[in-house]
């Protein structure tokens, strides 16, 4: 019987706190030009008129980047679904209840908006427009123009909530999620035939035996990011740039065009380098049986090493007891530490190392 006493007061709390964290509010949801947002945000000063729209001081400041605003901007010319825009109508009970609506999630894509608009937006790292490179909003023909200015974005208008739930709702809104990995943005914008057949490669046996990850690191598609650098540094290693992801990004386009034929003979170079490591590096790409990741820096090194080598002599393949020692040792393990990653001397160094040893 005390079990449950115990078990009904803990309801009872359970149900407590709720109703006492529970928010109640209204809300419609509405429709409105990214001219008619534009206006109520920022008026034109000949009209002396006051802001309808404004984002209050728990915001963050305006941190997009000239390319973020600049692809969102493209995203509006193309269709693509842009995200709610959330505000609230404060009540009247609070100093701000004014009838003006507060920006609760939306702040960086409203100032864009009425950037581009006023023609203070340079739209600079245009993916699907590229004609629009340089460009600025008095750029467009006036009949592109008219039809931008009538693009709709919705937004959530909520009422009867105070500054404490707009404020929690604030941050869920921009901490609830989780940043996709470059190579889930990759896998879900397109299905070209070079990311199919990198995460065909992936799937391979021999793969997930010499790339061992954790499985949360397996959902993001980390193992198909390995397989991509792979082939992105074997076939262009010497033409890297300071960024990872625009390296990978640009080799993917060259990729794209690739026939049948070519893509089958990246695929046996890769299997044969798999299967070289396997048999002439006590640890595989891991740095010894202690470690069960295999670091992005040290896959790379040895595994275009490798596929390097055995390009230049493919005998190198069938021989046997070959020294792999000194991937084990300091002068090549201080070549691939993480903070030289993203440096295009070493990343060439660590690569050519691995491929001289091999050879010599």
């Amino acid at each position: 019987m005390s079990q449950l006493n115990n078990n009904n007061k803990t309801e009872e709390q359970i149900e407590k706190e709720i109703e006492k964290e529970k928010k109640e509010f209204d809300f419609d949801i509405r429709e409105y030009t990214l001219e008619f947002l534009k206006q109520q945000f920022n008026p034109d000063p000949k009209l002396n008129k006051e802001a309808e729209m404004y984002i209050p001081d728990y915001q963050r400041e305006f941190v997009w980047t000239q390319k973020q605003q600049s692809l969102f901007i493209e995203s509006l010319l193309i269709g693509l679904p842009i995200p709610y825009i959330f505000g609230a109508d404060i009540g009247d009970e609070e100093n701000t209840g004014d009838g003006r609506v507060e920006i609760i999630d939306g702040a960086q894509r409203i100032q864009t908006i009425d950037c581009f608009l006023d023609g203070n937006l340079e739209l600079k790292g245009m993916e699907r427009l590229p004609s629009l490179e340089n460009k600025k909003y008095d750029d467009l023909s006036p009949a592109r123009k008219r039809r931008l200015n009538r693009t709709t974005i919705r937004m959530i208008e909520l009422t009867n909530i105070n500054e404490d739930g707009r404020r929690t709702m604030f941050t869920r809104l921009n901490t609830g999620g989780s940043k996709l990995s470059d190579m889930e943005k990759r896998r879900g914008a397109s299905d070209t035939p070079f990311i199919m057949f990198v995460d065909q490669l992936s799937q391979n046996e021999l793969v997930k035996k010499l790339i061992p990850l954790p499985e949360a690191k397996q959902i993001r598609r980390e193992r198909e990011e390995y397989v991509l650098r792979f082939f992105a540094y074997l076939n262009n290693y010497n033409g890297f740039k300071k960024s990872v992801t625009e390296f990978l990004d640009e080799y993917i386009e060259i990729a794209n065009q690739e026939t049948p034929a070519r893509r089958q003979e990246y695929e046996n170079i890769f299997l044969r380098t798999l299967q070289f490591v396997e048999n002439n590096f006590k640890y595989g790409f891991r740095r010894d049986e202690k470690f069960t990741v295999v670091s992005r820096v040290r896959f790379e090194a040895i595994a275009v090493g490798v596929a390097l080598a055995i390009k230049s002599k493919p005998s190198l393949f069938n021989q046997t007891n070959i020294d792999t020692q000194w991937a084990l040792e300091n002068e090549f393990l201080t070549m691939i530490r993480s903070d030289a990653s993203n440096s295009k001397p070493k990343v060439i160094a660590r690569i050519e190392y691995v491929k001289n040893k091999l050879l010599a």
